[in-house]
């Protein structure tokens, strides 16, 4: 049972992933995305932004990200980015 979870749970990153490529967002920024937040709120942003069909999706999830983080008293995702950079050096 773990063992299947473990594997859905890849196979959602690798979708969310493929999906942030796919809007023009660069793929280590995309990784980026994917591996700090909660799957399931990037799966519904990108949701959402699938829904609106805006001619510039990748600055349309973006926007939405950063309102999201705010939104749940987190810092935006750039300034949290810089941050763990910094703390690998």
């Amino acid at each position: 049972m773990l063992n299947r979870t473990k594997e859905n749970y890849r196979l959602r990153r690798k979708k969310a992933l493929a999906d942030l490529i796919e809007f023009g967002i660069e793929k280590k920024l995309a990784k980026g995305i994917v591996d700090s937040g909660k799957l399931e709120v990037v799966e519904r942003i990108i949701q959402d932004t699938k829904k609106s069909k805006s001619q510039s999706p990748d600055k349309r999830f973006l926007k939405g990200l950063r309102y999201s983080r705010i939104k749940h008293g987190k810092v935006p995702l750039y300034r949290s980015l810089k941050q763990q950079r910094r703390d690998l050096e």
